[in-house]
């Protein structure tokens, strides 16, 4: 008895439209980045946005935890209050969410440079 021919399948890629393959590309240029970063033991933060409001700074960004065997690095993105003080910058983790009065300052800003560009 001779096998059975297969059946042609059509590739799962073959499906998709132009703005999902570039969605695609976009993550497999952010997990290069990843493994490029975990092969040379950065460990700086990267910032996502960062917005002034008077003397304190707040930075959205993602964070690295240190730990050898986290395979879940970069944590986050979480908001950081950064400022000054007796000549040393402090921070402070503030969390997912941006203070109401900060995040409004911020959204106005985005909203201004929108218009800006268009």
């Amino acid at each position: 008895m001779s096998p059975k021919p297969r059946k042609k399948t059509t590739s799962p890629l073959a499906r998709l439209d132009k703005k999902q393959i570039e969605q695609l590309r976009q993550v497999e240029e952010r997990l290069h980045r990843v493994v490029q970063e975990r092969r040379s033991g950065i460990a700086r933060p990267s910032v996502h946005a960062e917005q002034t409001f008077g003397s304190i700074t707040f930075r959205y960004e993602t964070v690295r935890c240190g730990k050898t065997n986290c395979t879940r690095c970069p944590h986050g993105p979480y908001w950081y209050a950064y400022w000054k003080e007796n000549g040393r910058t402090r921070s402070r983790y503030i969390g997912r969410v941006l203070p109401e009065k900060a995040r409004q300052v911020y959204e106005a800003k985005q909203r201004a440079k929108l218009q800006r560009d268009t």
